[in-house]
């Protein structure tokens, strides 16, 4: 159950003191409030291709400046939304479902597909973002479809996949977010829509 009711992103701090004996002296839970601007960075240096990739700049415990992920020349990609043209594979997708959202979703109710005939969507690239001001920073993660055919298509639901390249340099794709529309989008042809992921991370 959600405890706060105006924030879509929760984590908690809980501690725990015990004495010899095992007993609880003290316990206590709280919010954390300090995400810093080295953890959006990294979200966002690692939803590039590759983890070789020299995206970000992240400042280490001896306050040098280091470029992220850059993990190693023949890396693949271990956390990466951002997804070309044309490719459902990963990244943001949208679909015509209207299934409720169940915790253990794989995969959108029905996913619309990418090309320009009759039911279909054409698919840009998936893009990410970051941003911060005084007291908190942003993370986005947007995609922009267009209704190329000649029929309405409607949209329903909406999802974020990733791609993680496994033992023997295998692809694996994992549907991370799922989310019904409040309200269905119904775009005529020509129509361009534009999803948006954005995540707020408070100090």
């Amino acid at each position: 159950m959600r405890r706060n009711s105006f924030s879509s992103i929760e984590a908690f701090l809980e501690t725990e003191l015990r004495g010899r004996d095992g007993s609880v002296k003290f316990r206590q839970e709280q919010p954390i409030k300090s995400f810093l601007l080295n953890w959006t960075k990294a979200l966002y240096g690692l939803s590039y291709d590759k983890a070789n990739s020299e995206v970000i700049h992240l400042t280490d415990v001896g306050g040098t400046d280091v470029i992220f992920p850059a993990l190693y020349s023949n890396s693949y990609p271990i956390f990466c939304f951002r997804s070309g043209e044309g490719d459902t594979r990963y990244g943001i997708v949208v679909g015509s479902g209207t299934t409720g959202v169940s915790l253990e979703d794989y995969k959108l109710a029905s996913e619309i597909s990418h090309g320009t005939g009759t039911g279909q969507l054409y698919y840009y690239k998936t893009d990410t973002s970051y941003s911060t001001d005084a007291d908190r920073s942003y993370l986005s993660v947007h995609r922009t479809f267009e209704n190329k055919s000649t029929s309405n298509v409607t949209v329903s639901e909406v999802g974020l996949k990733f791609v993680i390249v496994g033992s023997g340099a295998r692809y694996y794709y994992f549907l991370i977010l799922r989310d019904l529309l409040d309200t269905a989008v119904t775009m005529a042809p020509l129509d361009v829509y534009t999803v948006r992921y954005k995540f707020t991370f408070l100090l």
